[in-house]
């Protein structure tokens, strides 16, 4: 099974002129824990460890991961062609220093699964190696028959007296943030963070009571980008009541591309790199700057 998901990829990478793809054990939100739907590492190596990222050339498959998974992947990735690389060894060579020793030409990854800075960390060392990283999601279009789906827990109010603030009073501090910074909007990704401004939660991860969805905030609304799935009637009475429009998850990207404002702020540790490069290009301002200290 592996062996054909590798043969498959290889042929996606050929098309799309890449020398190589890695795949990170990420998601697009920077969570600790993940949803099944955004495994791809596990499903193109068939490691399933929780920390690894894969590198896939035109003739070589590697897994990196630390040495709390050496003996688990020792055995996952028997019979499937994928060498694992042991970070935690002294002399283990980086991703970005195999790649650059090893490769020639562009390296492709999902940027939904890299924060700004990690995108931007990569490009920088690998561009120094003479290599150059392109944004391009080549696992979706072959992870088509049996993927989990991304999941549709119920958003549910948390109420005031547990939070001890307001939505209105939060997005008044954010607000104010951005004035201060001299932008009109902040992007937020980050699932706890979501949950702590909106008074939200869900069930869509384990061990976090997070739901999955983005958050702009501008100077005159806020809206939350999240499944119609997540929504019953109460969903909708409470989000209408704080004031909150709502999108489809993934209409995120379009929103982006045409948002109007002169400045936007947006943690580049958390932020995935696909919402970055959808912003509208017209905003020249954009603050890379974490509003969680001064918020919470």
């Amino acid at each position: 099974m592996i062996k054909q998901r590798l043969t498959a990829l290889r042929a996606l990478m050929k098309q799309h002129g890449v020398s190589a793809c890695i795949v990170p054990g990420t998601d697009p939100h920077a969570s600790e824990y993940m949803a099944e739907h955004w495994t791809e590492m596990s499903w193109i190596t068939g490691f399933l460890g929780e920390t690894g990222t894969a590198v896939i050339t035109m003739d070589k498959a590697l897994l990196w991961t630390d040495s709390r998974y050496y003996l688990q992947a020792e055995a996952e990735l028997q019979d499937t062609t994928v060498e694992l690389m042991r970070e935690s060894d002294i002399d283990c060579p980086t991703i970005p220093e195999w790649l650059c020793k090893n490769v020639q030409g562009a390296i492709a990854v999902n940027p939904e699964m890299y924060s700004v800075n990690g995108y931007r960390d990569l490009q920088v060392t690998l561009e120094e190696g003479g290599l150059s990283l392109v944004s391009i999601d080549l696992i979706s279009p072959l992870w088509t028959e049996n993927r989990p789906a991304i999941p549709t827990s119920l958003l549910y109010e948390y109420e005031e007296k547990y939070t001890g603030e307001s939505v209105e009073s939060k997005l008044s501090r954010v607000r104010y943030v951005l004035q201060e910074r001299h932008c009109q909007a902040l992007v937020i990704s980050a699932l706890d963070e979501i949950g702590w401004l909106l008074n939200i939660r869900g069930k869509d991860v384990d061990y976090t009571p997070c739901l999955i969805s983005y958050v702009v905030v501008e100077m005159d609304k806020c809206t939350i980008f999240v499944s119609p799935n997540k929504l019953d009637a109460a969903a909708h009475t409470y989000l209408n009541r704080v004031g909150i429009s709502v999108c489809d998850y993934e209409q995120v990207f379009t929103y982006l591309q045409t948002l109007q404002a002169e400045g936007i702020m947006y943690d580049g540790g958390k932020v995935n790199e696909a919402l970055y490069e959808a912003i509208n290009p017209a905003i020249t301002r954009r603050v890379n700057v974490s509003p969680s200290p001064v918020l919470k």
